[in-house]
């Protein structure tokens, strides 16, 4: 198991910056954002919102090509195949890219491979019933840029290819699919926001095709704000920074959501099934709608996704939603139940190791479509970088999580390739396939080199905090400045603060099983979720150091500050 987190405050700025004067912050929201690389008049305003990011959509350097290559197909009456991922990032941009081609009198369909048959991106069957179905051209979505082998099947089959991906390309261009791709991530692309999900540069491709249509301005921006709520439901779902561009869509996007007249059904539904009663703001999304989207390709198929989010029918909508809610909570249950064999039956083969592999029985194969999830909880427990392998028809999958500093799992696969069968993901998370003959060799490199990377890296969890609060310096205006930082997530993490010495004057408990507990500091009330038996010792008039977040409390037209512990101590320890 994890060690106990260590607290790691963030240095303090020695004195406030005078080039930041115009904006009047208050010295800690100025730490806040120097802890977030900002620093600058221009970026700051950006990231309050005060201005707009703006960029050329010319900086992506096939982007003008690929639509006109679309327009060619729209115009020949052409099929087009939108062919994207099963998961919410993948769904929602093929759900936006399909609805522009629609409005624009495009003929399509979409195409979302099966996680357990067809796997992770482009595959030769699916082509061959594509191209029999008479498609003519392919544009892929969240997916492809690792796929040359089979854009060349495609191109041999008749069909052109338009790959948009955000993943990380190959270091060998050799490798790149031979066809126009747009990938912000890539390096030789200009475009300023490197960081966009797999939604955001299907959405970038839809503003392209817009700006080209013979629409009149007004119904060009009509659409493309149309598309924002999605936009942001993908964004936050893929945990990409939310800085720059992405920031300022997740922003419009939730907008949109709680103040549209005309709100996507499939969403209302899926807020309802999940019990969120007030306005949807980012962690509704993170925590509550995302992961109901995403159970459809992790336990069924992604497609019932895609539908809920474009039907215009409020009972389909319902039963739906309904259907995604039941595998959530199906879902919830098997994953923890892995997780409990792991830690149980797994771990203490391994304790010293640096990497974690779990593998499922022979005669108990996990499902496909969670291994992911349970490396996340896994590599959290244990603070080390996990992988969780399965049995699958075609041999072993696999997915990895780590969260360790200066480390990357997709830079661990690319240095044992050869003992994969196909493999993809970022520094943090990373997806592979392998025959089963390739395992034993697979587990020996992969163990011997985690062992020479993570070698000088501290594994110890962390929790980073971004400055000394004492609780009597917490006021109204803090609070309310703390809220102007939001969405939070990825690359804008909720302000984590220290507060030393602090006195409990009262303690009460909460919740249907009394499993929260409330502890009051002066004026201000701190809740502990779920963490009433863990803190059961704690008394009045104890001396304690706590790490929290800051928000306001709304209640019956009140407000005032609230405090949520995240690590709490003694202060005699």
């Amino acid at each position: 198991m994890a060690s106990p987190r260590q607290w790691q405050v963030a240095p303090s700025l020695k004195k406030s910056n005078s080039e930041l004067a115009e904006l009047n912050l208050p010295f800690i929201i100025e730490q806040i954002l120097h802890n977030r690389g900002l620093d600058k008049v221009a970026e700051i305003r950006q990231f309050l919102g005060l201005e707009s990011f703006s960029a050329d959509l010319k900086d992506f350097s096939q982007l003008s090509l690929a639509v006109e290559v679309i327009v060619k197909h729209i115009k020949a009456g052409n099929l087009i195949v939108v062919y994207g991922d099963y998961d919410a990032d993948g769904v929602t941009a093929s759900t936006i890219l399909l609805e522009t081609l629609a409005i624009l009198k495009a003929k399509t369909r979409i195409w979302l491979p099966d996680r357990v048959t067809e796997g992770y991106g482009l595959n030769t069957m699916a082509i061959d019933e594509l191209a029999d179905l008479g498609a003519k051209l392919i544009i892929t979505v969240d997916t492809g840029i690792r796929n040359k082998q089979e854009v060349a099947y495609a191109q041999k089959k008749g069909l052109e290819v338009i790959v948009t991906d955000h993943h990380r390309e190959s270091p060998e261009p050799t490798e790149w699919p031979d066809c126009l791709i747009i990938n912000s991530t890539m390096a030789r692309e200009k475009y300023p926001c490197k960081f966009l999900a797999g939604v955001g540069v299907a959405y970038k491709l839809v503003q392209a095709i817009l700006e080209r249509s013979t629409l009149s301005d007004n119904q060009k921006k009509i659409l493309e704000r149309r598309s924002l709520d999605l936009v942001a439901l993908g964004t936050i779902a893929d945990c990409v920074p939310l800085l720059m561009e992405n920031r300022q869509l997740v922003k419009e996007g939730i907008e949109i959501m709680n103040t549209s007249t005309n709100p996507r059904i499939g969403l209302k539904e899926l807020a309802r099934v999940a019990q969120i009663s007030g306005e949807i703001n980012e962690w509704n999304i993170s925590w509550q709608l995302a992961p109901r989207i995403n159970v459809a390709g992790r336990l069924d198929h992604a497609n019932s996704a895609y539908r809920l989010l474009t039907t215009k029918d409020r009972d389909e909508a319902a039963q739906i939603a309904d259907d995604l809610n039941q595998k959530n909570n199906e879902r919830q249950q098997k994953t923890q139940e892995i997780i409990d064999f792991c830690l149980s039956e797994l771990l203490e083969l391994q304790a010293d190791d640096s990497l974690l592999v779990f593998i499922s029985p022979r005669q108990d194969p996990w499902p496909e479509g969670i291994i992911g999830l349970v490396a996340g909880r896994l590599a959290e427990k244990t603070g080390k970088p996990v992988l969780v392998i399965t049995k699958s028809e075609q041999g072993y999958k696999g997915s990895g999580r780590s969260n360790v500093e200066n480390f990357s799992l997709i830079a661990l696969l690319e240095e044992v390739a050869s003992d994969l069968d196909r493999y993809g993901g970022h520094a943090g998370a990373c997806g592979f396939n392998l025959k089963v003959q390739q395992l034993p060799n697979f587990l020996i490199d992969i163990k011997k080199l985690a062992v020479k990377k993570l070698a000088k890296l501290d594994l110890q969890p962390k929790i980073l905090i971004d400055a000394e609060l004492p609780i009597d310096a917490i006021d109204m205006s803090i609070a309310e400045w703390i809220e102007k930082l939001a969405p939070f997530g990825q690359g804008n993490p909720e302000p984590k603060f220290v507060a030393y010495h602090e006195v409990i004057d009262d303690i009460n408990t909460a919740g249907i099983s009394q499993q929260h507990l409330k502890l009051c500091f002066g004026n201000y009330w701190a809740l502990a979720f779920r963490q009433a038996e863990n803190y059961s010792d704690l008394r009045p008039g104890q001396i304690v150091n706590i790490v929290y977040n800051l928000e306001i409390n709304r209640y019956n037209s009140h407000a005032e500050p609230q405090l949520k512990i995240i690590d709490l101590h003694r202060a005699d320890n």
